[in-house]
């Protein structure tokens, strides 16, 4: 699946991306910046993820790589399979470490 960002977000993106300065982009490109972007399925987490893939689609930067790490204190399995899932669709490469919990009943 290509997933496609909605015209009013690039729009966003690129009036972000002028406030920081136009050839930043280009900068990261031409020294080939290498991006890891630590998920945790959050607003924030999810909107950066966007801004990274809309800097691979439109500047062709270095393609980000995903981390997500589950602590294992809480059992969210349901939302965690969900969360792999959307991940796929961007076809970034990504971690998904899942550590057992160290807390005793």
């Amino acid at each position: 699946m290509n997933l496609e960002i909605p015209v009013s977000i690039s729009t966003h993106f690129e009036s972000m991306l002028k406030r920081m300065g136009n050839n930043l982009p280009n900068h990261w490109v031409s020294n080939k910046t290498r991006f890891l972007l630590s998920y945790s399925g959050g607003k924030d987490s999810s909107i950066l993820l966007l801004f990274l893939k809309y800097l691979k689609d439109k500047y062709k930067i270095e393609t980000p790589h995903l981390f997500y790490l589950s602590h294992g204190i809480r059992e969210i399995q349901d939302e965690e399979n969900e969360m792999l899932v959307y991940l796929e669709n961007f076809g970034f490469p990504f971690s998904f470490v899942k550590k057992k919990s160290q807390i005793s009943p």
